[in-house]
């Protein structure tokens, strides 16, 4: 009786582990969907200003270095512009 309790348990530590393994993948899976998706947003807030490689760099580098500081936006006035630029498109 003691062997079957035992195997019982040794089965629930293999389903767990198991279990433990797909979500970790699955978790992986996420992450990733989820950096693409921020690196979507990001690509679409750059193309949404019309400026070129060498102007972004340039406007990156101030803002790193303190030289110009940005406003507190609400994230309804990027939604808007998401909009306003889909309609340019059509």
């Amino acid at each position: 009786m003691a062997n079957s309790k035992l195997d019982r348990i040794e089965k629930d530590i293999e389903k767990t582990r198991a279990k433990i393994l797909e979500l970790q993948s699955k978790l992986k899976t996420l992450e990733a969907q989820r950096t693409e998706e921020e690196n979507a947003r990001i690509v679409q807030m750059v193309k949404a200003v019309h400026i070129d490689q060498n102007q972004l760099a340039a406007f990156l580098s101030a803002y790193a270095n303190g030289e110009i500081v940005l406003p507190q936006q609400p994230e309804e006035a990027f939604e808007e512009t998401e909009q306003e630029d889909s309609e340019n498109e059509e």
